[in-house]
């Protein structure tokens, strides 16, 4: 029964592991495709959508459109994310946007800052140069 338990412990415990390396593996590309749409949209519109502190993926920021960032009921065309991807820890809690110094995991959270962005987001493991923790990306890199 010992060794069962302990079997059953560090299946556990490797399973546990893969689903956090699954879950930094999707924000990260999550940032990427956001980073895209953005460029898409300051390309278009030659600045980038208003906001400060906006929760993605949640509420009124479901979609990225000409409008900037909607919650997708009757997008304006040119639509540049049709579907704006939140944090997969997030997906059945309340809107919690990340800070900066979060912590925990948080939504994906913009902010207009000028000629630029801030797009916050949280890793619960080390992912390539990024330890785990607080992150956030502009429109030139990642941090």
């Amino acid at each position: 029964i010992a060794i069962f338990a302990l079997i059953a412990n560090v299946t556990m415990l490797s399973l546990n592991k893969a689903k956090k390396d699954a879950r930094d593996a999707k924000r990260v590309d999550n940032i990427s495709q956001i980073r895209s749409a953005l460029q898409l949209y300051s390309t278009e519109k030659l600045a980038y959508p208003a906001g400060d502190g906006v929760a993605l993926g949640s509420g009124s920021n479901l979609v990225l459109d000409s409008n900037g960032w909607s919650n997708g009921a009757s997008p304006v065309s040119p639509i540049f994310m049709y579907s704006v991807p939140r944090d997969p820890k997030m997906i059945n809690t309340g809107p919690n946007p990340c800070q900066g110094g979060d912590i925990s995991p948080c939504d994906y959270s913009y902010t207009q800052n000028g000629n630029d962005y801030i797009l916050y987001f949280y890793l619960e493991g080390s992912v390539a140069n990024m330890a785990a923790g607080a992150h956030y990306a502009t429109k030139d890199e990642v941090h």
